[in-house]
């Protein structure tokens, strides 16, 4: 019965603290989370002086995830240094992107290494891998997603794939569709190859934004799950490697990782102009991209997809409003 239980037997009956015995460290942690700043829409305003921190100090391993644009890059080049690597069954050495694999590739990851790597990174293009981290993972396993407003993003994406075909980097472009002008530094791009082989939702690094990840799906698994789960603006990055260095890889702690893939792309002072369909006006890259922005998505159906717009807002809401920018989900979370 409960009345004879030993003190031992009920701690691991119960898994948390009754009035006779002192809770678990998992507990005490749990019931911390909750002090600090709440959101308008319940989630936890984090801080990197000390919430982040005691947040990575007490959990397990950590699972970074975001869409394209989203400092994917930087966050692999840092994860890539901070014990990340493991060894695949076929004798190659990959890095961080082990929650987007198959059952069979990680289980042949799991007997390949004897100790897998506490961070873990990679870009997602669906809510699948997200969904699975929520349902499969510990209680104290921490998620982190780095978000951008979607706009933004694709704003973004559209910039670096045409920075990158100017600099050759895209062989499978159609070359009739720019021409680059090495004498004058500038890059001729044809409006119709941005419109009709760039810009649409399922090219590249367009796919995989809001659309596709953070859906209706998505926000239901964060509910019936409940998550160790943050959310933070990519442009934190610096911030929250700083916080993971000093817990996981110390001797980081002084090294960036920040990377720029499409400023790196190009040399800098090059002028990318797009070649109107309509009357053949030449007109600076950044120009175009300004003047269209806001009816990209409605023009490509961006939001034809199964999503819950809803809820990003009210998320992005709290996410913004919170100084640093960095957020917890909570139980009282309402999207």
């Amino acid at each position: 019965s409960w009345t004879n239980m030993s003190h031992e037997n009920k701690v691991l009956f119960m898994g948390q603290g009754t009035k006779d015995f002192n809770p678990s460290p998992l507990r005490n942690n749990i019931e911390k989370d909750f002090d600090d700043k709440t959101m308008k829409y319940g989630s936890k305003c984090l801080d990197f002086e000390e919430s982040f921190d005691n947040l990575v100090a007490s959990s397990g391993s950590v699972y970074i995830t975001m869409s394209s644009k989203n400092a994917g890059t930087t966050f692999h080049s840092f994860v890539k240094n901070c014990g990340g690597i493991y060894d695949t069954k076929d004798g190659h050495r990959d890095t961080s992107v082990l929650h987007t694999l198959s059952v069979e590739e990680r289980s042949n990851v799991f007997t390949e290494n004897y100790h897998i790597p506490k961070i873990l990174t990679s870009h997602v293009v669906q809510d699948t891998p997200l969904i699975r981290l929520f349902e499969q993972t510990p209680r104290d396993s921490l998620i982190i997603y780095s978000h951008r407003e979607e706009t933004s993003r694709i704003i973004s994406a559209a910039r670096h794939i045409i920075t990158e075909i100017c600099a050759g980097r895209r062989e499978d472009f159609p070359a009739t569709e720019y021409e680059v002008h090495e004498t004058k530094n500038e890059c001729v791009f044809n409006e119709a190859a941005i419109t009709d082989l760039i810009l649409q939702p399922h090219r590249q690094e367009l796919e995989g934004g809001a659309f596709n990840v953070m859906t209706c799906k998505f926000y239901e698994a964060i509910e019936d799950n409940f998550p160790r789960m943050v959310f933070m603006n990519y442009k934190q990055v610096d911030q929250v490697l700083k916080v993971l260095s000093k817990h996981h890889c110390p001797e980081n702690m002084s090294r960036s990782f920040h990377k720029n893939s499409a400023n790196s792309a190009i040399k800098k002072d090059i002028d990318i102009l797009v070649k109107l369909r309509k009357d053949g006006e030449l007109v600076p890259l950044e120009d175009w991209l300004e003047v269209k922005r806001d009816k990209i998505e409605w023009t490509f159906d961006y939001k034809a997809f199964d999503q819950c717009k809803a809820k990003t807002r009210k998320m992005e809401d709290d996410l913004f409003a919170c100084k640093d920018e960095i957020i917890q989900v909570t139980g009282d979370t309402s999207y």
